[in-house]
């Protein structure tokens, strides 16, 4: 391209270079393409089942009266094929050049977004909500799955690009002129700097849009709910699941368990 009064760029080699460039500079990126129709039709199969057995068991008077419906918190944890959202080599990738190499997965939910219903989830907010403050690097990455068509008439994501560059919010003004709402097919996925202000929109299709939302950030944040608690030890038979899942960075319940941790660490 041409220039001048430019001693250098940053520089690209890889496509991998090209999404974080994009996460770290406008706040987030696009992968086309990462699940097929077939697992997209499957995944939001799952999440419906998922849900109405969470509803099922909490009461959806109960989930009505704290904000709850339409999100399947956790799905991992009713289906483990849902592990396979978490563990995408190529997705892991970026998110481990962002967040280095030592993160844990902080929540997975499931989006239902129904038609001509509003979400709860159509209010603007970050993912690490009440932060109004910004960092040098990201500590928390989303992952978002696009199962179903998400644009203007199914209500898809709504992003405020490069505001996770700036402490507190902007005018309301400034939200209407400059929000984005990307076009994106069954099977995109969004990642994007949790410090980025974004939306759902609203469903004025004939379909249910699903989606799944992964969470990862350092382990320096708390999970959503204590995932090594609530699995009682399951899957933790890979490394990486033993990581992602925070089995690795456990809080220690006392000095001697400390102790122990660090001496196994050791051997």
């Amino acid at each position: 391209m041409k220039q001048y009064g430019i001693s250098s760029f940053h520089k690209i080699e890889k496509e991998i270079d090209s999404h974080i460039e994009n996460i770290k500079r406008r706040g987030y990126t696009i992968l086309k393409g990462q699940l097929s129709k077939k697992n997209c039709e499957k995944f939001s199969s799952k999440i419906e089942n998922v849900y109405q057995k969470q509803k099922t068991s909490f009461g959806e008077l109960n989930l009505r009266q704290i904000n709850e419906l339409d999100s399947a918190r956790m799905l991992f944890s009713e289906d483990s094929d849902f592990l396979n959202l978490i563990t995408d080599e190529e997705i892991l990738k970026i998110v481990s050049s962002i967040l280095g190499e030592n993160y844990i997965l902080q929540l997975q939910n499931g989006i239902i977004n129904r038609p001509i219903k509003e979400h709860h989830q159509t209010s603007w907010h970050r993912d690490i909500p009440y932060q109004e403050y910004i960092l040098s690097n990201p500590i928390a990455i989303n992952v978002f799955y696009c199962l179903t068509p998400f644009n203007e008439n199914t209500g898809g994501t709504l992003i405020l690009p490069y505001s996770q560059l700036f402490p507190k919010a902007p005018s309301s003004t400034f939200f209407l002129e400059n929000a984005i709402q990307p076009n994106l097919g069954a099977g995109d996925v969004i990642v994007f700097d949790s410090w980025v202000y974004h939306r759902a929109g609203n469903n004025s299709s004939n379909i249910i849009r699903y989606g799944v939302n992964n969470l990862f950030t350092s382990p320096i944040l708390k999970q959503q709910i204590d995932i090594p608690k609530m699995l009682k030890g399951k899957h933790t038979n890979t490394p990486i699941l033993n990581k992602i899942l925070g089995y690795k960075f456990e809080t220690p319940i006392s000095v001697e368990d400390f102790r122990q941790r660090r001496l196994q660490k050791e051997k």
